[in-house]
C-alpha cells in the first residue's frame, strides 16, 4: 500500500496544469489534429503551462528532471534543435520534481510566464535530463528520506516497494529523451490573456514496470492529456476512512479494509461506445480527494457531466452517474487556486465502502502486434454503456502485464470479485446507492487492448472470475486493429555484434515521442557468439505513397542489459521515415564495448 508523502521535491517548483481543449485532450495517440496551422507574428502573448499528475496504486515517489519545453505549430513537425521554427525556452538550470505528489488538484507551474510569438501551436514537447546523464544538481539536493538519507541516484528515479517488502528505487528509462515527450493540440496564444494550461502526467498510465534479471526498472510510455483552466472547474467528495487501511507503506495490509483507492472522471468517449477515463485521482488517507482540472464545456459550449467511479483494492466499485464539476481558478503569484467545486455529497455522510474479495489476472500470451500496449478492463451496468474500472500497461519487452518485482500484495493484477454499487447524482440530497450486477456478470469484466500509435481497440473479451478453489485467472486479448487508412509497416536491419562485456541481454527497441512502441530480443546465440543478428520488426503504423500518415517516424536503439542493475543504450543513427512507404531498411547498427 502506498502512502505517499506530500511534500514536493523542489519547493520552488509549480505544477503543470492540463490544457484540456473541450473535454479533455488527448495526448501522443498518433493520430494527426489536422486542419491549418497559424504561423506565429511578432507579437507576443503569455503562457503558463502547469504539470499535474494521475494516482498510483504502486510508487511512492516518481521523480522526473525537467530542462526544458518547446512549442511548433505543425503537429507532426520533427524535432531539431537546429530548427528555428521550434519555440524553445530552456531552464537556467534543471528542476527535479515529484510527480507523485502532483495529485488532488495539485499542480508545478515550473514553465510559469511563457513569452511565445502569437498564433496557433499545435504540439509541445517536453524534454527531461536523462537517468543515464550525469546527475543534476537538483536531484543531488534531494534526501531520500524513506531509506537512508541521501540524493537520488539517478535523475528520472522511481521509489517502491519491492518483492521482499523493502522500500527500494530504480531508474526510470525515457525512450530516446533527446526527442522529448510530445503533447498534440491546440494552443492559441494571444496578446491579450494568458494562457493558462496543465497537463496530466498519469503515473497509472505512463509509468511501466519492467525486469530484466534480478534487476527492476521502470519505462514511461508517455499519452499526456491537456486541460484549459479557464474552462476547468472540479469535483470533491470523501470515502468512508473508518474503512480505509491503515499500515504503513511495507506492510501488507489487513484482509477487512480497502487501500490503493482510485477516483475516476469518465466521460462518453468519441465514438460513444464506452466510457473512458478523463481525470482521476487517489483518495487521501482522511477519505477525501478532488479531481480538478475538469473541462466543464465541451467546444459548443454544452455542459459536459461524467461519471464518477471509485475503485480500490479490497473494495467493491463505486459508481456515482451525472455529476458536472464546478469552479474557478484563480492566478496570482504564479499560483493556481481552485474555487467552488462540486461536492459529491449534499450532507456530511461519507461514500460508503463495502469489502469484497479479489483475484488475480494475467494475459496468457504476450500482446501482439506490438509489445508495447495496454489493457482496460471495464464493467457495464445495466441499460448502460462500458465503464473503465482498471487500466494495465503491458511490458514494453515480453508484452505482458509484470509487476513481479513489487510488493506482494501488488504483484497480481487484481479485480474486485463482485458488481457494482450506484448511485444517480443528486446536488440537493443524499446519495443512494443499489446493488447492480454488471453486464459482464458479478466478478467478470469485458477487457479491451490497444498498442500506443495508429491502433483500434481490439473486440473485447470476456474476464470470468475463477472458481472458488482458485485466486487467479488467465485470458487472451483480442489484437488491436490499425486505423482506417493506416498500414502496417516494417522496419530491417542488421546488428553487428562485437564484445558485449558483461551485458546477458540485448533487445532492440522502437519507440516513438518518448515511449517505447515495441522491442524484439537479440537470440543469446548471435551476441555470445559475437555475429550478427538479421531483424525485422512488422505492425508499426505507416503510411504510402498515395495516403502519408505525418507522424510516422520513429526511433530506434539496441538496448544492452546485465542484470544486474547496469544497462546501455547504443543508438541507431537517424529515423525510421514511414510517413510515405510501409518499409524501411538498413536500419543498421553496430556494437563493439
Amino acid at each position: 500500500m502506498q502512502q505517499k508523502k506530500l511534500t514536493l521535491a523542489l519547493a520552488a517548483v509549480g505544477l503543470i496544469s492540463l490544457l484540456a481543449a473541450c473535454g479533455g485532450g488527448g495526448g501522443s495517440s498518433g493520430s494527426s489534429t489536422g486542419g491549418t496551422s497559424v504561423v506565429p507574428t511578432a507579437k507576443l502573448g503569455l503562457v503558463n503551462l502547469n504539470l499535474t499528475d494521475g494516482p498510483s496504486d504502486v510508487f511512492n515517489h516518481v521523480w522526473v528532471t525537467v530542462k526544458a519545453v518547446s512549442f511548433h505549430t505543425d503537429p507532426n513537425a520533427v524535432w531539431s534543435n537546429a530548427d528555428a521554427t521550434w519555440q524553445t525556452t530552456t531552464l537556467p538550470t534543471p528542476i527535479t520534481l515529484d510527480l507523485a505528489q502532483l495529485n488532488n488538484g495539485l499542480m508545478n507551474d515550473v514553465f510559469a510566464n511563457l513569452s511565445l510569438p502569437e498564433g496557433t501551436y499545435k504540439q509541445i514537447r517536453f524534454f527531461f535530463v536523462s537517468d543515464s546523464d550525469a546527475l543534476a544538481s537538483s536531484a543531488q539536493a534531494i534526501s531520500d528520506n524513506e531509506t537512508t538519507p541521501q540524493p537520488l541516484q539517478w535523475n528520472d528515479q522511481v521509489e517502491y516497494v519491492n518483492a521482499s517488502g523493502v522500500v527500494a528505487e530504480a531508474p526510470l528509462e525515457i525512450a530516446n529523451p533527446v526527442q522529448g515527450i510530445q503533447l498534440q493540440g491546440t494552443f492559441t496564444v494571444t496578446n491579450g490573456a494568458p494562457l493558462n494550461i496543465a497537463t496530466d502526467f498519469d503515473l497509472d498510465k505512463i509509468v511501466v514496470p519492467f525486469r530484466h534479471g534480478s534487476m527492476q526498472s521502470f519505462t514511461m510510455k508517455p499519452d499526456l492529456a491537456y486541460f484549459n483552466l479557464s474552462n476547468s472547474g472540479g469535483i470533491s467528495g470523501n470515502v468512508d476512512a473508518s474503512k480505509l487501511c491503515t499500515s504503513g507503506s511495507t506492510s501488507a495490509p489487513a484482509a477487512n479494509c480497502a487501500f490503493n483507492l482510485v477516483v475516476h472522471a469518465e466521460a462518453i468517449s468519441a465514438d460513444g461506445t464506452r466510457y473512458q477515463d478523463i481525470r482521476s485521482t487517489s483518495v487521501k488517507p482522511d477519505g477525501t480527494f478532488t479531481i480538478a482540472p475538469l473541462p466543464i464545456t465541451d467546444a459548443s459550449g454544452n455542459a459536459i457531466s461524467y461519471d464518477i467511479v471509485v475503485r480500490g483494492r479490497q473494495m467493491q466499485t463505486l459508481m456515482i452517474t451525472g455529476v458536472k464539476p464546478a469552479g474557478t481558478y484563480a492566478f496570482a503569484s504564479n499560483t493556481e487556486t481552485l474555487t467552488g467545486a462540486t461536492q459529491l455529497q449534499a450532507s456530511a455522510a461519507p461514500l460508503p465502502i463495502t469489502i469484497v474479495n479479489e483475484y488475480g489476472t494475467q494475459l496468457s500470451s504476450a500482446l501482439n502486434p506490438l509489445t508495447a500496449g495496454h489493457l482496460v478492463f471495464e464493467q457495464t451496468p445495466t441499460g448502460g454503456l462500458p465503464h473503465e474500472i482498471r487500466w494495465a500497461a503491458t511490458n514494453p519487452f515480453t508484452g505482458l502485464i509484470d509487476r513481479g518485482g513489487m510488493a506482494h500484495w501488488n504483484q497480481f493484477f487484481w479485480m474486485a470479485n463482485s458488481g457494482l454499487s450506484v448511485a444517480p447524482y443528486s446536488a440537493s440530497g443524499a446519495l443512494t446507492f443499489a446493488a447492480v450486477t454488471p453486464v459482464e456478470g458479478t466478478g467478470n469484466y469485458s477487457v479491451i487492448a490497444n498498442e500506443h500509435a495508429y491502433y483500434n481497440f481490439g473486440s473485447a473479451v470476456s474476464l470470468l472470475s475463477p472458481l472458488p478453489n482458485l485466486t487467479s485467472v488467465l485470458f487472451t486479448a483480442n489484437a488491436p486493429t490499425l486505423q482506417s487508412n493506416v498500414q502496417s509497416g516494417t522496419v530491417t536491419g542488421t546488428v553487428s555484434m562485437g564484445s558485449i562485456g558483461a551485458f546477458t541481454s540485448a533487445q532492440i527497441v522502437v519507440a516513438r515521442n518518448g515511449a517505447i512502441i515495441t522491442s524484439q530480443d537479440i537470440p543469446a546465440a548471435n551476441w555470445v557468439a559475437n555475429g550478427t543478428y538479421q531483424y525485422s520488426i512488422s505492425g508499426i503504423g505507416a503510411g504510402s505513397a498515395t495516403t502519408a500518415l505525418p507522424g510516422a517516424y520513429y526511433y530506434a536503439y539496441l538496448r544492452l542489459d546485465d542484470g544486474a542493475g547496469h544497462h546501455k543504450i547504443v543508438p541507431m543513427s537517424g529515423y525510421i521515415d514511414l510517413r510515405s512507404t510501409n518499409s524501411v531498411t538498413g536500419m543498421n547498427v553496430t556494437v563493439a564495448l
